[in-house]
């Protein structure tokens, strides 16, 4: 279970964390009642199937999608194989005909967001766009209006931001998956914790013990080499970032929180 926040509030975010991380969630895996991947996110893991498996195995039954992040992924496995080279999709419609094959066998489950969601999905949308337009201004770029439409791509993050809302506001637990700043940041505003692809691998190597921490940094970097970038001090800044602390099945970085009670 993961720590209860929406009793207490959430402090603000400092202005130039790019990535929200809970500090309350350790390192090792807690069991939650729906994991929101969105697409990025698993385009990276599906770009080296071994940990897409070793994912769907920890997580299970909890890794869900939102209705619009398994219609990005179907749109790209749609596209025939001889128009994919000059559509720069060959890598990633690899990665999403293997998802298809998770969404199919029913590994990955499908949510749509609640049917009351209209304001908060303006809201989130609006936040996003906000958030573009402040990155934009961080990197010195000129705000324009393709910054302005790019919140309009950001469906399946939206929608797995409802979908864990949703499931928060009726009890239950959920946690967004996504290698997207923004959207880890949106989240945190609306009492949603985030984690990222290095948190997920770092997850794996804790219940693993057989998997080399330098071959999860090496799968790290192949994997967000190309989709599913994360923001600019988001990422490992070294193997350390996968090494697993217990000893003697306890760990003193994660065993503290055990006791906690999600209620999120």
């Amino acid at each position: 279970m993961r720590p209860r926040s929406r009793d207490l509030g959430r402090p603000p975010l400092p202005q130039l964390r790019r990535y929200a991380v809970d500090p309350s969630l350790p390192q090792r895996y807690r069991p939650v009642g729906f994991a929101l991947a969105d697409t990025g996110l698993l385009y990276s893991l599906a770009h080296r199937p071994r940990y897409l498996e070793l994912f769907l195995e920890l997580y299970g039954e909890t890794v869900t999608v939102a209705e619009a992040v398994a219609d990005e992924i179907r749109a790209v496995a749609r596209v025939p194989q001889l128009d994919r080279p000059h559509r720069n999709l060959v890598l990633m419609g690899s990665c999403a005909d293997r998802l298809v094959v998770k969404l199919n066998s029913g590994a990955i489950t499908v949510a749509g967001p609640p049917e009351d969601s209209d304001d908060l999905r303006a809201t989130v949308m609006r936040q996003l766009r906000e958030h573009d337009r402040a990155a934009a201004e961080w990197r010195g770029e000129a705000w324009n209006l393709i910054d302005a439409s790019r919140a309009k791509r950001h469906n399946g993050e939206i929608e797995s931001i409802l979908v864990a809302v949703g499931v928060i506001k009726s009890g239950g637990t959920a946690l967004l998956l996504t290698n997207d700043g923004g959207a880890s940041r949106v989240a945190w505003q609306h009492e949603v914790s985030a984690q990222n692809l290095r948190h997920v691998l770092a997850e794996l190597a804790c219940a693993d013990p057989e998997l080399d921490e330098g071959d999860l940094l090496v799968a790290f970097e192949e994997m967000t080499a190309h989709f599913g970038t994360l923001p600019e001090g988001a990422g490992p800044a070294d193997s350390s970032a996968f090494r697993c602390r217990a000893r003697a099945d306890k760990c003193h970085t994660c065993d503290p929180l055990a006791n906690q009670v999600l209620q999120r």
